[in-house]
């Protein structure tokens, strides 16, 4: 399965589990799909989900893991600061 095949099988899963969410469309570009996809997974109460949706979810996070980079800071001092986007930091 591709990114994309990841990304838009989620999204449908998240869909069809939300009953008010009838009608939601899902954008054409890869953008716009991961912004929905990110804010369906935000939303999301807290039940369980088939081993399939994790297994897809795993899948398709770790490579948006690899794809922005992971940065391996110098930490020299006990006390550091970080200026940047902290889901990058390994």
């Amino acid at each position: 399965m591709t990114q994309e095949e990841r990304r838009r099988w989620l999204i449908d899963y998240l869909l069809a589990e939300r009953t008010d969410l009838n009608g939601v469309g899902v954008p054409s570009d890869a953008e716009g799909q991961r912004e929905l996809l990110r804010a369906l997974l935000n939303v999301r109460m807290p039940e369980p989900v088939d081993e399939e949706f994790l297994r897809v979810q795993d899948s398709y996070l770790q490579e948006r893991a690899r794809e922005r980079g992971i940065v391996q800071p110098a930490l020299d001092e006990p006390i550091s600061l970080w200026r940047g986007d902290i889901t990058t930091l390994a």
